[in-house]
């Protein structure tokens, strides 16, 4: 798509069927596939602006699991790496393609060091917890707001010996 100088579009975009206001309202809208498949048709194509077979822009399916990360990661982790990645309050606001999916990466990676955090501190105890989260300045887990901080968290739980 060409874009004028303001980054408009030159040309109106031609919508599909499902996509018009009669398309929709007729629920012509495509089905949603199964999320593994989802997820690596996101995995194959972050970033690349194509299209799936419904002509729907895989870009879209990238913001909307972005979004869903919101809950996932909650909330200062999802604004933390919004803004430190995209320089943004909403994922919405994200033009470049590959940008949204390295944002998506990084939100993928911050469930997985959420769930090893979590797994940790069942390992560890809750007073051992507290206390890896104090040396950090830290009182609670939902606190972190980068991958750095909640990766030493990882770290630091993961060094101490179980609980007896």
């Amino acid at each position: 798509m060409d874009f004028d100088d303001r980054k408009r579009p030159k040309a109106v975009p031609q919508l599909a069927g499902w996509a018009t206001p009669a398309g929709w309202g007729q629920e012509l809208r495509p089905r949603s596939a199964p999320q593994q498949s989802a997820e690596r048709n996101i995995a194959e194509n972050a970033g690349n602006g194509q299209h799936n077979s419904n002509g729907v822009a895989r870009t879209s399916d990238i913001l909307r699991e972005i979004e869903l990360m919101e809950r996932t990661v909650g909330k200062r982790m999802y604004r933390g790496l919004l803004k430190s990645l995209a320089r943004v309050w909403n994922p919405k606001d994200i033009q470049d393609p590959r940008l949204k999916g390295k944002v998506l990466e990084h939100m993928q990676a911050a469930e997985r060091g959420l769930r090893q955090a979590k797994a940790a501190r069942t390992k560890v105890g809750l007073a051992v917890f507290a206390t890896v989260l104090g040396s950090l300045k830290l009182s609670a887990l939902d606190q972190v707001d980068d991958l750095k901080t909640l990766s030493e968290v990882v770290a630091l739980l993961q060094a101490q010996p179980a609980k007896r």
